[in-house]
């Protein structure tokens, strides 16, 4: 679920804001999953996205959708310039054996 809510938030930077920078962060503090996608291109208003599905709009609304339904939550935030997605997604079934500590990257890159 969160590989394709980045998607959608990857390829509307790419198809919408105009960015020349952006940002992906993906953390794991235990007892949630944050990811966070940031550009500085030319931002989107935060009251778009509560009525875009209701418009025919699927992309991020209905990522949001289903963000919600596992409990989490996506927030539009504040910026100077472009825009700031953080996705929260409350971790439910972690294996009492797991070997990776809180805090530390989901993956990592060679």
């Amino acid at each position: 679920m969160l590989f394709a809510t980045a998607r959608e938030l990857l390829g509307n930077v790419a198809r919408h804001a105009r960015a020349t920078r952006l940002r992906v962060a993906l953390r794991d503090t235990g007892t949630a999953v944050i990811l966070e996608v940031q550009d500085d291109g030319v931002g989107l208003d935060p009251g778009l996205l509560s009525g875009r599905l209701a418009e025919g709009h699927i992309g991020l609304a209905s990522q949001r959708t289903r963000v919600e339904a596992l409990g989490g939550t996506m927030e539009l935030l504040p910026v100077e310039r472009g825009t700031r997605v953080r996705v929260t997604v409350p971790v439910t079934d972690r294996p009492a054996s797991s070997d990776r500590a809180a805090g530390a990257p989901a993956t990592e890159a060679p």
